[in-house]
C-alpha cells in the first residue's frame, strides 16, 4: 500500500514547516495511525538550508527532533503526488491551489480534485512566520501548530476511519480544542422588596399618626351644628 504524503508548506521551510512536520509526525505515532508520509516544503527553499536553530531549540524543549534535515522547495512533482498539502496562510493556499490545477491540467487531468488546505480552514487561524523573531515567538509558533494539530489528523484521517467502519480514535487535546456549548441564561429574578429593620419599625410605630383633614373638618361642623340647634331651641322657649 503506498504512502499517503501529507505536505506542510511556508516560504522558506526552516521554521513553521518543519514543526508542523515534527508535531504531526509525533501525533500519528501516538495515536497509531500509520499509512502516511509527512513531509515539508517552502515555495523559496534552498536545498541547503537546514531547520532554524531557534524552531530546533523549540522542538528539543518539547522532545521532538527531526534528524539530517534539509529544506526542500515545493516542486510540480510533489504538488502531482501529495495526498494533501497544508499551508501556513490563505495567501499561500489560493497561490498554490492555482498553480496544482494548472500542472495537473497540463498533466491531461480534467477533472481536479482540490486537496490544497489552509491552516486557517482547518484549525480556525493562520500561522505567522516567527523568522527574525526571538525564541518566545517560535513557541508561540510551536503551541498554535500543536493546538491546532489534532484537527488536522481529524480533517485527514478521520473519512479513512469511517469508510473502513472504525471507531476515529480521539486525537490529544480534541476536547480542549472543541469550544463548550453555550449555556442558556436563566431568566432574571424579580427586585425583591426590602424589609424594614428593627429599630425602623419601632421607629416608625412611636411617631404620631397624622389627622386626615377631611374628618376633622366634618366633625368640627357636626359640632357646630348641634350647638346651633340647641341655642335656636332654647330661644324658642
Amino acid at each position: 500500500m503506498e504512502e499517503k504524503k501529507i505536505v506542510f508548506v511556508c516560504t522558506g521551510n526552516t521554521c513553521r514547516s518543519p514543526m508542523a512536520e515534527a508535531i504531526l509526525r509525533s501525533e500519528l505515532k501516538r495515536l497509531d495511525i500509520r499509512g502516511a508520509e509527512v513531509l515539508s516544503a517552502g515555495t523559496q527553499a534552498s536545498e541547503t538550508s537546514f531547520i532554524n536553530p531557534k524552531s530546533s531549540e523549540v522542538l528539543s524543549e518539547n522532545g521532538l527532533s527531526l534528524d539530517n534535515f534539509n529544506s526542500r522547495r515545493l516542486d510540480a512533482e510533489l504538488l502531482k503526488s501529495a495526498y494533501a498539502i497544508v499551508c501556513m496562510t490563505d495567501a499561500l493556499r489560493d497561490w498554490l491551489m492555482e498553480l496544482r490545477w494548472s500542472v495537473l491540467r497540463k498533466e491531461g487531468f480534467s477533472e481536479i480534485e482540490n486537496n490544497v488546505y489552509s491552516f486557517s480552514e482547518i484549525a480556525g487561524y493562520e500561522i505567522p512566520d516567527p523568522y527574525g523573531k526571538d525564541i518566545d515567538c517560535y513557541r508561540r509558533t510551536f503551541a498554535l501548530l500543536s493546538e491546532g494539530m489534532p484537527r488536522v489528523v481529524e480533517k485527514l484521517f478521520a473519512v479513512e476511519k469511517k469508510e473502513k467502519g472504525e471507531k476515529a480514535k480521539p486525537a490529544a487535546g480534541a476536547d480542549a480544542a472543541t469550544p463548550p456549548a453555550e449555556k442558556k441564561r436563566k431568566p432574571r429574578a424579580k427586585p425583591r422588596r426590602r424589609r424594614a429593620s428593627g429599630n425602623a419599625v419601632a421607629a416608625k410605630a412611636a411617631k404620631p399618626k397624622k389627622k386626615n383633614a377631611a374628618s376633622g373638618k366634618a366633625k368640627s361642623s357636626g359640632k357646630s351644628a348641634a350647638a346651633k340647634k340647641k341655642k335656636t331651641e332654647g330661644e324658642r322657649k
